[in-house]
């Protein structure tokens, strides 16, 4: 670590260390203000607890309407280049089983594997880091100016696929003008290496329905399994038009989608992260027994960086509870998770038209667009985040590709 630069941040560490349990609270005061995007839960108190949090720091804020859940817009000043933080303040549903605490009371725990952590929906995606980011920043203005003046965009969407965002920005681009954007979730490893992304895959989410109709199937209720035989399911319907695009997303053939391949110039870059990564320490985190394909490191990482994927996220119909039916409806909600260069008009028509060959009774319906994005390396601000890791820590790891989804591209 640099001598100078020491002796120059020195009191904003000690004033962060001083101001340490409050903060803490105040973080904890954010994760239990519930925030789930998809659900009916209070946005605006969200977005209004963003506000403050920009003004604690010193900064403006304002809560921007949109048709959806409200963004905001901040602004600290400093003495250098204007810097564009995006952030969101939405989480997922918390209703998955098996919590230790409920999912918003933030409680504080000793984690195995982590240490003492904070237990909520939110805690590291990512309202924490939000949160942590600008409280730092509060600390740092009381002892010292910042060495550049920086713009928030802070999403109330993410999870959803940010549909308002692109809207935000057109309306306000001369406010958001800046020299680089960055996102910061402080993500580590769990030997505490810092992790830099320099992009993310893209996401087409949509909905597979059927119905009975015109086409056949039953209408408006389900039917005795006997009548089977003479009568078409709206269930096999859906099973058939999922299994033709399994089978086209995992042989490549979706209109679309491209052989996956590395860029050249991300080769070193995964040599790189495949001599650190733990395919075992990985299931573990993911609570799962085994891969699906080879488990060697560097494959596991090219797959999650480059590989185009179909998930099922859920499929509704009929019973389990021994009722022997021809159901009447089938629903299912797909994503398919595609890598940078994928176009993705294109592979909504393929979609479509996979569909429409095989099970022309199946709709496809809800459609959400979400495009990769790709920042080179060699980017000014890609070396730049990079050097601000190793100032303050071990060399961070890059990754050329992130295997979640964030709306970098409109940046």
């Amino acid at each position: 670590m640099n001598g100078g630069y020491d002796v120059l941040w020195a009191p904003v560490w000690d004033r962060i260390d001083e101001d340490f349990d409050e903060h803490l609270e105040e973080i904890r005061n954010f994760l239990r203000c519930p925030t789930v995007s998809a659900s009916d839960d209070d946005m605006l108190a969200g977005a209004e607890f963003v506000a403050a949090l920009i003004e604690g720091a010193g900064g403006s804020a304002e809560i921007i309407p949109t048709a959806g859940h409200p963004a905001v817009l901040g602004h600290i000043e400093g003495d250098g280049p204007k810097l564009l933080r995006y952030g969101m303040y939405d989480v997922q549903p918390a209703d998955e089983p098996g919590w230790s605490s409920p999912p918003f009371a933030a409680v504080t725990a000793d984690v195995p594997g982590a240490g003492p952590s904070i237990v909520a929906r939110g805690a590291a995606n990512s309202k924490g880091s939000l949160a942590s980011f600008l409280l730092a920043l509060a600390s740092a203005r009381r002892v010292s100016d910042l060495p550049a003046q920086i713009v928030f965009l802070v999403d109330g969407e993410e999870e959803l696929g940010s549909p308002s965002l692109p809207g935000v920005m057109s309306a306000r681009r001369a406010d958001l003008a800046a020299e680089a954007a960055f996102d910061m979730d402080l993500t580590a490893d769990r030997r505490e290496v810092a992790e830099v992304y320099l992009g993310c895959k893209g996401i087409v989410s949509f909905i597979l329905s059927c119905s009975g109709g015109e086409w056949g199937g039953p209408v408006g209720r389900a039917l005795h399994s006997s009548e089977g035989v003479v009568i078409s399911s709206p269930a096999w319907s859906l099973v058939r038009a999922l299994s033709a695009l399994q089978d086209a997303a995992g042989r490549n053939t979706l209109d679309g989608l491209l052989p996956s391949s590395v860029p050249p110039e991300d080769e070193k870059l995964l040599d790189a992260l495949a001599r650190d990564f733990d395919p075992a320490a990985h299931l573990e985190e993911s609570n799962t027994l085994a891969y699906r394909g080879p488990n060697d490191a560097r494959a596991v990482l090219r797959d999650l960086m480059y590989e185009p994927v179909l998930n099922l996220n859920g499929f509704s119909s009929g019973s389990v509870t021994g009722k022997t039916i021809v159901p009447h409806e089938a629903r299912a909600a797909l994503d398919l998770r595609i890598p940078y260069g994928t176009d993705v008009e294109s592979v909504v028509a393929g979609v479509e038209r996979i569909v429409a060959q095989v099970a022309p009774e199946v709709v496809v319906e809800g459609v959400q667009l979400c495009p990769p994005s790709r920042t080179t390396a060699d980017s000014p601000v890609a070396r730049a985040m990079v050097e601000s890791q190793r100032d303050v820590g071990p060399p961070p790891q890059v990754w050329p590709s992130a295997p979640w989804w964030a709306p970098f591209y409109l940046f």
